[in-house]
């Protein structure tokens, strides 16, 4: 299964569980490098996004030219967030990828300044082979909700090491029912 489809897959199953689809009642063991912590408010560039997941490489080889165009460092390592219930099918999913950004770098369409809030999450760092991605997604799930919490927002991956490789670090903003 290619990288692009496991984050599909995952990403299906965190918006379906979190739209009240009912967790399994047996606690998953717990991933490894899992918790619960605040994350810290972003400001970023970030290119909004519709249709496939398949996007992603490209998605962000646009944002990394947009970077390296202005001379800038990103301020952190790129992201991806995602909005939709995958049941509005492939063609209507909306997403974005950002990088974390200096406050006083400007841009234009299709590139928007986003201040991403600090938010409680279940956070689990995913070391392993990008297709299995959407395991770690759903031991991630289970684990939430089996430990008393709800989705509270938008699945956000971090790409530690740089777009589409290295360790990926799944965040599930989550509040307690």
């Amino acid at each position: 299964m290619s990288v692009a489809r496991s984050i599909g897959a995952a990403l299906a199953l965190v918006v379906a569980l979190a739209a009240g689809a009912k967790a399994q009642p047996a606690a998953p063991a717990t991933p490894p490098d899992t918790e619960v912590l605040q994350t810290k408010a972003v400001h970023a560039v970030v290119l909004p996004m519709k249709g496939s997941y398949m996007q992603h490489p490209a998605a962000f080889e646009r944002l990394g030219a947009f970077f390296a165009g202005r001379g800038v460092e990103s301020a952190g390592d790129p992201f991806g967030r995602y909005f939709s219930d995958p049941s509005v099918g492939e063609a209507d999913l909306v997403w974005e990828v950002g990088m974390p950004a200096p406050a006083d770098l400007t841009v234009e369409t299709p590139f928007e300044i986003r201040d991403v809030p600090g938010t409680l999450a279940a956070v689990h760092v995913h070391r392993g082979p990008m297709e299995e991605l959407g395991t770690a997604w759903s031991n991630l799930v289970q684990w939430v909700f089996a430990n008393g919490y709800q989705p509270a927002g938008p699945a956000c991956q971090v790409f530690q090491g740089g777009p589409m490789s290295g360790a990926v670090e799944l965040r599930l903003p989550v509040q307690k029912p």
